[in-house]
């Protein structure tokens, strides 16, 4: 009974270290949105001309880049996003703004209001006339 107890101890150990050998660390990598914090661009611009807004974003982790800038346009709305990337694990907070820019560019004449992602559904919005 001693050794069928002590074998199975044997074996337990053995499989635990084989899978403990192949257990990977976490990858910790992510994707979202990002708060924009800031956006100043032009209220007029002729039709087919670029619009160019500065745009101030906040990743809040060390481990954050600036992944892309999102636009989706519905009508004469043009909702925008700032995707952040996110790689790693041991990760600080950060309060930093960084700037990126967003190009709004009209093919037809018209008012248009431009949103910018601050949150859960919550915009800075700005209006751009198109001539």
């Amino acid at each position: 009974m001693k050794n069928l107890v002590v074998l199975s101890a044997i074996a337990l150990g053995a499989s635990c270290l084989t899978g403990c050998l192949t257990t990977q660390e976490p990858t910790c990598n992510s994707t979202s949105f990002a708060p924009i914090v800031s956006a100043i661009g032009p209220r007029t611009v002729g039709v087919n001309q670029p619009a160019v807004f500065a745009v101030g974003y906040t990743l809040g982790s060390s481990c954050g880049t600036l992944g892309s800038v999102v636009a989706v346009p519905n009508g004469n709305t043009v909702q925008v996003g700032v995707s952040g990337t996110y790689s790693g694990c041991a990760c600080n907070t950060t309060t930093t703004v960084s700037q990126t820019t967003y190009e709004f560019k009209a093919t037809t004449a018209g008012t248009y209001r431009i949103q910018f992602l601050t949150g859960n559904n919550t915009f800075i919005t700005d209006t751009v006339v198109v001539n």
